[in-house]
């Protein structure tokens, strides 16, 4: 039976009052839940849920104590985050991380944020680069494409030998290497918020609502989104887009994405292909 997951997305949802009657009910139907949480108000409320093989607390962690706290702006937030994930896994819960990458992050800091990762037991970390949004207070931290790439290459090839655990599969690490071309889809992982479906996905603020899920594939210009169609997406990488496409390929290329899992990401060689510019610049 097809059970898919949800996502239930941070800041800090669990400041909403009827949040563990959510997530009880999706558990009550079988669905995958991953709350991800800045963990600000964990702590408070983490006896409000049972463990269960259906909830993850996926915790915002964006590298080490300097760096997440820069990240968060506010001071202390790591070592919050650090003992909430302590407790959580003490209590038996499923917890990963959920870490995002900006501009000056080397990758011997980013490889020695994975070793702390698997150090404190967690399940795996959900990895990838920052995306450039409108809205952002800070405009200069995020990553182009080449450099995202070029990041991602010299982390994998520091872990070689090492046992770090992705929460994402091995041809989206592959992607993130630049060594596949993938067109994105993000029909294929819609988000629902308190204004309705948002058009076309949970990154780009300001496209509008649907106010219905049939409205949400029936009224957005999809053929206008996506690398190369528009420039708001051209440096985007991040996973919400690709699992469709990602999905399809481990079905319809079974032995490519056992290739890329054996071996992992490839790190050297010529990058693959970005898709061609439709719009005119």
């Amino acid at each position: 039976m097809w059970r898919p997951v949800v996502s239930i997305a941070g800041g800090e949802p669990l400041i909403h009052k009827e949040m563990t009657q959510i997530v009880n009910g999706y558990i009550e139907r079988k669905k995958f839940v991953y709350l991800c949480t800045n963990a600000l108000l964990l702590k408070k409320h983490i006896d409000e849920y049972t463990p269960s093989p259906y909830l993850t607390f996926s915790i915002h962690l964006d590298g080490n104590k300097e760096r997440h706290d820069a990240s968060v702006c506010l001071e202390g937030v790591f070592e919050k985050c650090i003992s909430v994930i302590k407790l959580a896994i003490e209590k038996g819960f499923r917890v990963t991380i959920n870490c995002t990458l900006f501009q000056n992050e080397p990758a011997e800091e980013v490889a020695e944020f994975m070793d702390m990762a698997m150090e404190l037991g967690v399940e795996a970390v959900t990895i990838s680069p920052g995306y450039h949004y409108e809205r952002a207070p800070k405009q200069d931290v995020f990553l182009k494409k080449t450099e995202s790439k070029q990041l991602f290459r010299d982390l994998f090839k520091l872990g070689i030998g090492k046992k770090w655990r992705f929460n994402q599969s091995s041809l989206y690490l592959d992607f993130l290497a630049g060594n596949q071309t993938y067109e994105c889809t993000p029909w294929g992982n819609p988000t629902r918020n308190v204004f309705g479906w948002q058009k076309p996905c949970y990154l780009l603020v300001g496209e509008g609502y649907a106010p219905t899920f049939a409205g949400l594939m029936e009224e957005t210009e999809w053929a206008n989104y996506g690398t190369g169609k528009n420039p708001k997406c051209d440096n985007c990488m991040v996973h919400c887009g690709l699992k469709l496409p990602l999905s399809m390929t481990q079905l319809s290329h079974p032995f490519k994405a056992l290739g890329v899992f054996l071996k992992g990401p490839k790190t050297d060689g010529e990058m693959a292909p970005e898709l061609p510019t439709l719009y005119k610049e």
